[in-house]
């Protein structure tokens, strides 16, 4: 194994770069936070749908089945959702 001084200098750059990158994760783990969502856009007492929707959710499989509230607000929140040009919450843009 040759050890001449470009092979030094070439082992020196390479750890100072491996030390650099490990020094740069250790600092920027801790950095980045993740960006958190909203809770709620609107207020459910805004949207009686949002309501009835939340207590929907929290029915068994066997009530939902028979729930036909739960079926209608579940379509009416389809068809918003996926109605062209309209906004997400149903609502008029003011």
């Amino acid at each position: 194994m040759v050890t001449g001084p470009d092979h030094i200098l070439r082992l020196i750059a390479f750890s100072l770069g491996g030390l650099a990158a490990l020094a740069a994760t250790f600092e920027f783990r801790d950095a980045v936070v993740p960006e958190q969502m909203p809770v709620s856009v609107s207020d459910p007492a805004d949207d009686p749908l949002r309501a009835t929707l939340r207590r929907c959710r929290t029915l068994a499989m066997e009530e939902v089945e028979t729930d036909t509230v739960c079926r209608e607000a579940w379509a009416e929140n389809r068809r918003r959702f996926f109605a062209p040009g309209g906004s997400r919450s149903g609502r008029e843009e003011e």
